[in-house]
């Protein structure tokens, strides 16, 4: 009898789980990796408007960095120390951004504006230092990044946390690479670069400043 109650309740349970969740009639999920995803789910899931996150950032952002043609050209005798590719880790961010949302969008979370740009900038660092990392780009990389966001989006408070956020990752990841890393002009070359994650994860708007001057 307890073992059939046990069932019956994880049977509820499910049931439960599945009638919360949201399913969606359109074909928004088709279009991930295109920056049509945006319009898509403004139009056809929950609407903003242009101020929103999907169409006043989401969309903006990537049609700003689908424009950008990254150049890959490190600087002489860096060796290994920058292996991300920059147009790979654009189309890899766009398809990551994109996937959290419709995972956000099929959990039984309350959807609402204000829930889906707190979602949205909370997904970015953890999309932005996935493998390709962005702490793996070019300098001259990083910088075209952050030339790409504009500056009254940039310096803003939820901007800023996800800047703080990312660069705490790249610490992180930096770390785990200078205890891999046995040469030694390499692991002189990755407490460098750890430096300025250090600085951005203590300072962002100090970062940006320097940023946004090409030092």
């Amino acid at each position: 009898m307890k073992r059939l109650r046990g069932l019956l309740c994880l049977g509820s349970w499910m049931i439960t789980g599945l009638l919360s969740a949201e399913t969606y009639n359109d074909d928004c999920a088709d279009l991930i990796g295109s920056c049509e995803y945006y319009a898509c789910i403004d139009q056809e899931r929950l609407s903003c408007g242009d101020d929103g996150y999907a169409l006043g950032y989401g969309q903006k952002y990537c049609e700003r960095f689908s424009a950008i043609d990254f150049k890959d050209n490190p600087p002489p005798f860096s060796g290994d120390l920058y292996p991300a590719k920059g147009n790979e880790w654009r189309d890899n961010v766009r398809s990551c951004l994109q996937e959290s949302m419709e995972a956000w969008f099929a959990s039984d979370e309350e959807k609402d504006c204000s829930g889906l740009r707190t979602f949205a900038f909370d997904s970015h660092p953890n999309c932005y230092t996935a493998a390709p990392s962005f702490c793996e780009l070019t300098p001259e990389n990083v910088i075209r990044v952050g030339l790409t966001v504009q500056l009254n989006d940039l310096f803003k408070a939820e901007s800023q946390k996800q800047i703080r956020d990312t660069a705490r990752t790249c610490v992180t990841q930096l770390d785990a690479r200078l205890d891999a890393e046995s040469r030694p002009w390499m692991r002189f070359k990755l407490a460098e670069y750890k430096k300025i994650w250090v600085l951005a994860s203590g300072d962002p708007s100090l970062f940006l400043s320097l940023l946004r001057h090409g030092k």
